[in-house]
């Protein structure tokens, strides 16, 4: 995990934490268009370049490999620490089931109306509707909010070459060789 970025006494005190894992080729995807649309980012290069940049962990927050292989280790060494994890994915394909493992997980006692209206208001339409009006517009390029793009699981495959698809299975396989991380790339 990357308990140095958390405070001391986060870590200390156990505070319960939600781990929420996306699979990488997708953050590829999201990052870069997050990179190509955000003004402070000054970042006007193409897909083909990002993906090494990418690949490398010259983004934001460093290499995916790296952060997540730090959070399987430390939760692996730390079995008894309250964290609750899932993926994205997970969340995309069935709303309800993962709100309801997180309320267990909280011991936050819903009734059924209650969480499935908690999944009603956090699909990912709904939340880009709106957080849209909120938005800062003067940070995006274009002067259209984007940090809601479209949420989808398997966009990359709209945007990956079978060349760029085949270096990253090859990069994760690498980097991820003592991992038991299965991201799931499409549902």
């Amino acid at each position: 995990m990357c308990s140095e970025q958390l405070p001391k006494d986060f870590v200390k005190r156990k505070c319960k934490i939600i781990y929420l894992m996306r699979n990488p080729k997708d953050v590829a995807v999201s990052f870069f268009n997050h990179h190509s649309n955000i003004l402070d980012y000054d970042f006007s290069g193409k897909w083909d370049d990002y993906v090494p940049r990418y690949l490398k962990g010259d983004v934001d927050y460093g290499s995916w490999f790296d952060y997540t292989v730090k959070w399987e280790t430390f939760m692996a060494d730390n079995p008894e620490y309250p964290i609750f994890m899932t993926t994205y994915e997970d969340m995309k394909e069935d709303s309800l089931r993962g709100v309801t493992q997180l309320s267990k997980f909280l011991e936050v006692d819903c009734d059924q109306s209650f969480l499935q209206e908690v999944t009603n208001l956090c699909q990912f339409d709904r939340m880009k509707k709106e957080k849209a009006n909120m938005e800062m517009i003067g940070c995006w390029k274009r002067n259209v909010p984007a940090i809601y793009r479209k949420g989808e699981v398997g966009d990359w495959k709209n945007w990956f070459t079978v060349a760029q698809s085949e270096l990253f299975d090859r990069v994760y396989q690498e980097q991820m060789k003592d991992s038991k991380v299965q991201p799931r790339y499409m549902i």
